[in-house]
Protein backbone atom coordinates (compact mmCIF):
# COMPACT_ATOMS: atom_id res chain seq x y z
CA UNK A 1 0.00 0.00 0.00
CA UNK A 2 2.76 2.73 -0.80
CA UNK A 3 0.06 5.20 -1.65
CA UNK A 4 -1.02 5.29 2.05
CA UNK A 5 0.23 8.52 3.10
CA UNK A 6 2.60 8.49 6.22
CA UNK A 7 2.19 11.35 8.41
CA UNK A 8 2.98 12.23 11.65
CA UNK A 9 0.00 12.82 14.03
CA UNK A 10 -2.07 15.88 14.82
CA UNK A 11 -4.36 16.65 17.72
CA UNK A 12 -7.20 15.95 15.54
CA UNK A 13 -6.37 12.29 15.23
CA UNK A 14 -6.86 11.50 18.71
CA UNK A 15 -10.01 10.22 18.65
CA UNK A 16 -8.75 7.94 15.38
CA UNK A 17 -5.96 7.17 17.40
CA UNK A 18 -7.87 6.18 20.76
CA UNK A 19 -10.11 3.82 18.83
CA UNK A 20 -6.51 2.18 17.33
CA UNK A 21 -5.16 1.78 20.57
CA UNK A 22 -7.86 -0.30 22.06
CA UNK A 23 -8.40 -2.23 18.59
CA UNK A 24 -4.70 -2.84 19.36
CA UNK A 25 -5.15 -3.80 23.04
CA UNK A 26 -8.41 -6.36 22.38
CA UNK A 27 -5.81 -8.05 20.15
CA UNK A 28 -2.94 -8.39 22.40
CA UNK A 29 -5.78 -9.10 25.32
CA UNK A 30 -7.38 -11.77 23.11
CA UNK A 31 -4.14 -13.31 22.64
CA UNK A 32 -2.88 -12.95 26.44
CA UNK A 33 -5.45 -11.93 29.16
CA UNK A 34 -2.60 -10.10 31.09
CA UNK A 35 -2.88 -7.19 28.41
CA UNK A 36 -6.37 -6.52 29.32
CA UNK A 37 -6.61 -2.96 29.76
CA UNK A 38 -7.75 -1.62 32.86
CA UNK A 39 -11.88 -0.26 33.06
CA UNK A 40 -10.95 3.55 33.10
CA UNK A 41 -7.35 2.93 30.15
CA UNK A 42 -9.74 4.34 27.79
CA UNK A 43 -9.53 8.25 29.72
CA UNK A 44 -6.35 7.55 30.58
CA UNK A 45 -4.72 6.81 27.11
CA UNK A 46 -7.18 9.58 25.46
CA UNK A 47 -5.14 11.88 28.20
CA UNK A 48 -2.36 10.17 27.56
CA UNK A 49 -2.13 10.71 23.71
CA UNK A 50 -2.84 14.34 23.94
CA UNK A 51 0.47 14.88 26.09
CA UNK A 52 2.33 12.28 23.62
CA UNK A 53 1.36 15.10 20.92
CA UNK A 54 3.45 18.18 22.35
CA UNK A 55 6.10 16.10 24.07
CA UNK A 56 9.50 16.89 22.31
CA UNK A 57 10.67 13.30 23.15
CA UNK A 58 7.77 11.37 21.96
CA UNK A 59 6.58 10.65 18.10
CA UNK A 60 3.59 9.52 17.26
CA UNK A 61 3.42 9.01 12.66
CA UNK A 62 -0.27 7.40 11.72
CA UNK A 63 -1.38 5.72 8.03
CA UNK A 64 -4.16 7.50 6.63
CA UNK A 65 -6.32 5.77 4.00
CA UNK A 66 -8.34 8.05 1.41
CA UNK A 67 -7.00 11.66 3.22
CA UNK A 68 -9.29 10.89 6.58
CA UNK A 69 -9.50 7.92 7.81
CA UNK A 70 -6.09 6.44 10.19
CA UNK A 71 -5.28 2.39 9.22
CA UNK A 72 -2.66 2.41 11.80
CA UNK A 73 0.10 4.70 13.76
CA UNK A 74 3.45 3.58 15.34
CA UNK A 75 4.37 5.71 18.69
CA UNK A 76 8.05 5.54 20.19
CA UNK A 77 9.66 7.90 23.14
CA UNK A 78 13.21 8.48 23.46
CA UNK A 79 15.04 9.18 26.51
CA UNK A 80 18.53 8.85 28.32
CA UNK A 81 20.92 5.49 28.45
CA UNK A 82 20.99 3.55 31.71
CA UNK A 83 23.83 4.85 32.21
CA UNK A 84 26.41 1.62 32.43
CA UNK A 85 25.94 0.39 28.83
CA UNK A 86 26.07 2.67 25.55
CA UNK A 87 24.19 4.03 24.28
CA UNK A 88 23.71 7.23 26.07
CA UNK A 89 20.19 7.89 24.08
CA UNK A 90 18.04 5.58 23.35
CA UNK A 91 14.57 5.32 21.68
CA UNK A 92 11.86 2.73 22.27
CA UNK A 93 9.00 2.03 20.02
CA UNK A 94 6.30 1.85 22.22
CA UNK A 95 3.43 0.82 19.47
CA UNK A 96 2.68 -0.17 16.25
CA UNK A 97 0.05 -1.24 14.58
CA UNK A 98 -2.49 -1.71 11.84
CA UNK A 99 -5.92 -2.61 11.11
CA UNK A 100 -6.46 -6.18 10.41
CA UNK A 101 -7.93 -5.62 7.08
CA UNK A 102 -5.26 -3.38 6.02
CA UNK A 103 -1.95 -5.65 6.89
CA UNK A 104 0.62 -7.75 4.97
CA UNK A 105 0.55 -4.37 2.10
CA UNK A 106 3.29 -3.09 3.87
CA UNK A 107 1.44 -0.27 5.57
CA UNK A 108 3.53 -1.40 9.01
CA UNK A 109 6.50 -1.14 7.61
CA UNK A 110 6.90 1.61 6.06
CA UNK A 111 5.27 3.36 9.60
CA UNK A 112 8.04 1.84 11.54
CA UNK A 113 10.12 2.43 8.74
CA UNK A 114 9.17 6.84 8.99
CA UNK A 115 9.49 6.39 13.07
CA UNK A 116 13.45 5.02 12.53
CA UNK A 117 13.23 7.99 10.26
CA UNK A 118 12.30 10.26 12.58
CA UNK A 119 14.01 8.93 15.67
CA UNK A 120 17.26 9.00 13.22
CA UNK A 121 16.99 12.73 12.35
CA UNK A 122 16.53 13.23 16.30
CA UNK A 123 20.09 11.91 16.46
CA UNK A 124 19.04 8.48 18.06
CA UNK A 125 21.06 5.59 16.53
CA UNK A 126 19.27 2.68 18.83
CA UNK A 127 15.85 1.72 18.77
CA UNK A 128 14.30 -0.47 21.33
CA UNK A 129 11.10 -2.60 21.22
CA UNK A 130 9.30 -5.06 23.53
CA UNK A 131 6.79 -7.66 21.76
CA UNK A 132 4.25 -9.41 23.78
CA UNK A 133 5.96 -12.74 23.72
CA UNK A 134 2.33 -14.85 23.04
CA UNK A 135 2.32 -12.82 19.37
CA UNK A 136 4.07 -14.53 16.83
CA UNK A 137 2.44 -12.13 14.08
CA UNK A 138 4.76 -9.13 15.62
CA UNK A 139 7.79 -11.44 16.57
CA UNK A 140 7.90 -12.28 12.95
CA UNK A 141 7.21 -8.75 11.16
CA UNK A 142 10.05 -7.20 13.42
CA UNK A 143 12.17 -10.05 12.40
CA UNK A 144 11.60 -9.48 9.21
CA UNK A 145 13.23 -6.69 9.14
CA UNK A 146 16.08 -7.18 10.84
CA UNK A 147 15.24 -6.78 14.96
CA UNK A 148 16.88 -9.12 17.24
CA UNK A 149 16.23 -10.33 20.92
CA UNK A 150 18.71 -8.48 23.18
CA UNK A 151 16.16 -9.49 26.62
CA UNK A 152 13.27 -11.30 27.61
CA UNK A 153 11.16 -10.15 30.06
CA UNK A 154 10.03 -12.63 32.36
CA UNK A 155 6.89 -12.11 34.57
CA UNK A 156 5.24 -13.79 37.83
CA UNK A 157 2.27 -12.70 40.07
CA UNK A 158 3.20 -12.45 43.57
CA UNK A 159 1.30 -14.40 45.81
CA UNK A 160 1.24 -14.97 49.59
CA UNK A 161 3.36 -17.42 50.57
Amino acid sequence: MEGVPIRNARRGDIPSLLLLWQAMMKELSDMDARFAPHPRAREHMANELAKWLQDPNRHVVVAEEGGRLLIGFASAVKSPGNGWQIPSQVARITDCYVIGPRRRNGVGRRLAGRLLDVLYEDGIDTVRLSVAAKDPGAHAFWSSMGWDNLEEILEKDVEPS
